[in-house]
């Protein structure tokens, strides 16, 4: 079986697929934009640092929620609802003109968070909901080739069309790729919960009490906490290692944002070489992650670089597949709504504080040091997970979680 056998076969995913690209990409657009708008009404690297903190508060206040409302009700009815209700705040830039109308800009960014947090758990969740479990592997592969898409497409194509046509046409047509992924989503056919609210309120304490009380379930959850710290710093530096390193301008930022997309896109095609043995891969690949940043640190020349950078998303990939695979194979799929949307609000919340620790760090450090002690970091955090995953019997749990029903 092959990633494009799969995606042969699985119709429905292919609609969830081509939704998430779509809206994807048009989260990208905005990103780029707004970030030029922002620039030029203030020219301030603390309206920008606003932006970013106020982006990141609706994953720690909602992600929960949202998860939890994908397991009780209708996963397609909840993506395609934030899809729409998105439209207008995608579109909000369009009406600022000046710093008086800057609320505008916070609110509007707010909101589109605030979908994310509901959307992100949500559609993971259906992943399992819309494919066979023996091709859940495929799929998260698959999964990789769009964040690869969306990373290289998103942000290159967003800067261009901003550059060419104006700040307000990548807001249009994000609002209108928010249209386009409610109507292939609305072509989906999941299996829905017919629950009520009350059924809902017990139904979610018993879901918190079936995650504390795994083993499996807690192991995921430190990864989820811990793994961002590590990502937060390779955010910063990526940008950094173009501008200030390498001395390459925004053309540096461009190449090295397509190489990491072009490493998640190479590595769904290995999918096949995965299908067994998933912890020690998943503890492999991100000790090979960690020596990547550790070699980057020392790379000679902007090529090499380009090379490292594609190495460090391609290991990394591969770590996703296996650690996405594995989670949705032990998580029971009425609990997975809820235990996506603590692990989103988790990993978005370590994600931000890091990326705000790298900026000070970068007073402190060196670029090429602080990407040493990155990959270092990345290797600790192998040996924690290793050492966690030897005293946990992954059958013995997923059996016992399979056994405890609502």
């Amino acid at each position: 079986m092959t990633n494009w056998t799969v995606w042969k076969q699985e119709k429905n995913y292919q609609k969830l697929f081509f939704s998430g690209i779509v809206n994807g990409i048009g989260n990208r657009f905005t990103q780029v934009a707004i970030l030029t708008l922002l620039y030029q009404i203030t020219g301030s690297g603390v309206a920008i640092g606003l932006l970013f903190a106020i982006r990141m508060a609706p994953f720690l206040l909602l992600a929960p929620v949202g998860g939890m409302l994908a397991d009780r009700f209708s996963k397609k009815k909840i993506l395609i609802t934030i899809d729409l209700l998105r439209v207008p705040f995608a579109l909000s830039p369009v009406l600022v003109q000046g710093p008086e109308h800057l609320w505008i800009v916070y609110v509007g960014a707010f909101c589109l968070a605030a979908g994310e947090a509901l959307y992100v758990p949500t559609r993971m969740s259906s992943i399992p909901a819309l494919v066979k479990n023996d091709r859940l592997l495929y799929v998260n592969a698959i999964e990789q080739i769009m964040v690869g898409v969306v990373l290289v497409a998103g942000s290159s194509t967003g800067g261009i069309i901003s550059y060419l046509f104006g700040l307000d046409v990548p807001f249009i047509l994000d609002g209108i790729s928010f249209l386009i992924s409610a109507l292939l989503l609305w072509q989906l056919r999941i299996s829905e919960p017919d629950d009520t609210v009350p059924q809902l309120v017990s139904k979610t304490k018993s879901s918190w009490k079936l995650i504390i009380s795994s083993s499996a379930l807690i192991i995921f959850i430190i990864i989820s906490l811990t793994m961002p710290i590590a990502n937060g710093v390779d955010n910063v530096l990526m940008s950094v290692y173009a501008l200030d390193v390498f001395k390459m301008g925004d053309l540096g930022v461009g190449l090295i944002y397509a190489f990491l997309g072009l490493g998640f896109i190479v590595s769904s095609f290995f999918s096949n070489m995965l299908k067994r043995k998933l912890v020690p891969l998943i503890v492999i690949f991100i000790a090979l992650e960690g020596s990547g940043h550790i070699l980057l640190s020392a790379v000679p020349n902007f090529v090499t670089a380009l090379l490292t950078v594609l190495f460090i998303t391609f290991v990394g990939g591969i770590s996703n597949i296996c650690l996405s695979t594995l989670t949705m194979k032990i998580v029971p799929r009425s609990k997975q709504g809820t235990f996506f949307g603590l692990t989103e609000m988790l990993s978005n919340t370590a994600l931000g504080v890091s990326m705000g620790a790298a900026g000070f760090l970068l007073e402190v450090f060196d670029p090429r040091n602080l990407s040493l002690l990155a990959g270092m970091t990345y290797i600790l955090f192998t040996g924690v997970y290793a050492a966690m995953f030897l005293k946990v019997d992954l059958v013995k749990e997923k059996r016992k979680l399979a056994g405890q029903r609502d």
